[in-house]
């Protein structure tokens, strides 16, 4: 692995629940989700949160490709750091990140009572002695939850959780309670969560038969209920993902133990240490020693340098969980200290397999109603943004659209026409948002080819450049003759070869280069060499992307 995918917290979970607060008028504390936003766009009776732990995108792409989730996929976020249970969906009942809530793992520090606590049990690490008389967690770090924030903005809100009253304990009681507050008059917003498939997981690994059993099991309960379901948005998401894992018992290095304070907290593949007087260069050594290949380790100051854990103010009790030393996964590895049977996946690092999760959106089946022309326009509404040149005339007159009612049960139906006049006929069961979707791919090509390029600015480098035996043929910004920009990329190797054409939006060039140039991460990621400080000094591309010097 080697590769660390620490969060984008402008691109995250916590961001889901602020989209929702803003959208019923409650007081959001952190930025919301210019994705999810794009879909809160009209008055819906409810949105409902759907919350399945670990659920992250390697382990939803198991399930088949023409399901319900993943066709309905809008987008893939990233979890927070670290990606774990407790400060994930702590995170998605909050929108805040784990700096500032400071629910940050599995066993958090306290310094009030100097113990390592399980945070959701109230138990002393690794014991089932009660930490405290009280609720640790709550009670020392307690937060407002988006559900209690916008009760108070006049809006119903609720929970359906095995973790809360009624305390409902399958999934499908889960999704019961959701659809009866459904049907209740009012608008409203539900937060559900179900411990599946984290639990099969951990306990049978990311791609078992029986983790894509229990996949299959809860996507078809999840099918029911959406087609069910009337003026309703559902979002689909997870706290983290997982990877498959191997474990390493810290009891077995008394090299280590003999340097610390008390056990590690937070998580087996994110830990924190706090480090005995006068130790710190032994503990150091014997841990580099043990865990260097397998952990990076590096010191608080770091964690709190690099922004880790949250971009926002900092609550008063994080920075004493923190310790001395903190210690990420790298590879598979994650280090426990009891005699428990060993998992066979686990999570918390900040792996693609465990940041990355995605997000799902489901509407209503005719969340447009059913006159064909308002999906045609919303379609066209979602070109102009990237397309600013598009009208209804500029589509692809092969194309027409039409709702029919075939059976006693009306269904989305797309034709084709040919030059010759024959035509072809498309019925492939899709929902309202699915059908928007399938028209706005039916042009995009269409649409840009409208736009004919009016002058180009070339920033290849005059050396030429090479990867992994490929060569870069072509990296050239556009300027088009109807307005806007465009960048086209093209690679080959002795005998293939391909091409990219990134189109901008209005929106991205709304602010500064240097934002333009951040909204472009794939674009400039430095595969050849052509990153965000190559653009940044490239002499006359701002100016010919119409950026003020």
């Amino acid at each position: 692995m080697a590769y660390y995918y620490f969060p984008d917290y402008d691109k995250c979970i916590a961001n889901i629940p602020n989209s929702v607060m803003k959208y019923f008028g409650a007081e959001a504390p952190g930025n919301t989700l210019p994705v999810l936003d794009e879909h809160l766009d009209r008055e819906y009776k409810n949105v409902v949160l759907l919350v399945l732990d670990g659920m992250g995108i390697t382990i939803l792409n198991d399930l088949d490709h023409e399901g319900l989730l993943r066709k309905h996929q809008t987008d893939k976020i990233d979890s927070v750091f670290l990606t774990s249970t407790v400060p994930a969906t702590t995170a998605l009942m909050t929108g805040l990140q784990p700096c500032e809530h400071a629910w940050l793992g599995w066993d958090n520090y306290y310094k009030d009572i100097d113990k390592n606590v399980t945070v959701f049990l109230n138990k002393i690490q690794y014991t089932n002695e009660p930490a405290a008389d009280y609720h640790v967690a709550g009670t020392l770090t307690p937060y407002k939850s988006a559900v209690d924030r916008i009760n108070e903005a006049g809006v119903k809100a609720y929970v359906s959780s095995p973790f809360a009253e009624p305390n409902p304990d399958s999934f499908q009681k889960v999704l019961n309670r959701v659809k009866k507050l459904c049907n209740e008059p009012g608008r409203k917003y539900i937060y559900a969560y179900w411990p599946s498939p984290d639990d099969v997981i951990h306990k049978t690994g990311c791609h078992s038969e029986e983790t894509k059993k229990c996949l299959k099991d809860m996507e078809k309960k999840i099918a029911k209920f959406a087609s069910e379901m009337g003026d309703t948005l559902l979002i689909v998401t997870a706290d983290h993902g997982l990877i498959d894992t191997e474990i390493s018992k810290l009891q077995d290095h008394p090299e280590i133990v003999d340097c610390l304070e008390r056990l590690p907290a937070l998580e087996p593949r994110a830990m924190t240490f706090f480090v005995k007087k006068g130790r710190k260069r032994d503990f150091v050594k014997a841990f580099n020693d043990v865990y260097g290949e397998e952990f990076e380790l590096i010191t608080k100051d770091h964690v709190l340098k690099k922004q880790l854990m949250g971009t926002h103010p900092e609550h008063p009790e994080f920075r004493d969980m923190l310790g001395d030393y903190f210690a990420f996964a790298k590879e598979n590895m994650s280090v426990m200290f009891d005699e428990e049977e060993p998992w066979k996946a686990m999570h918390g690092a900040a792996s693609f397999e465990e940041v990355k999760v995605p997000l799902i959106v489901i509407k209503d089946f005719f969340y447009l109603g059913t006159d064909v022309d308002a999906y045609v326009e919303e379609a066209l509404k979602r070109l102009e943004k990237a397309y600013p040149w598009a009208t209804r005339e500029r589509m692809n007159d092969h194309y027409s659209y039409k709702i029919e009612e075939t059976d006693g049960k009306k269904e989305f139906v797309k034709d084709y026409t040919w030059d010759d006049e024959t035509s072809n006929r498309y019925a492939e069961g899709w929902d309202g948002e699915l059908f928007v979707q399938q028209i706005v791919e039916d042009h995009r090509t269409h649409i840009e080819w409208q736009n004919e390029v009016k002058e180009v600015f070339d920033v290849r480098p005059e050396y030429g450049v090479e990867i992994t035996g490929w060569y870069l043929e072509s990296f050239e910004f556009r300027l088009h003759k109807l307005g806007g920009y465009s960048c086209f990329v093209q690679a080959g190797d002795r005998s293939a070869g391909a091409s990219r054409t990134f189109f901008f939006t209005p929106e991205m060039m709304s602010g500064t280069f240097e934002e333009f140039l951040d909204s472009n991460k794939e674009l400039f990621s430095g595969r050849f060499g052509l990153d965000k400080e190559y653009m940044l000094n490239f002499k006359g591309l701002k100016e010919f992307l119409g950026f003020r010097a």
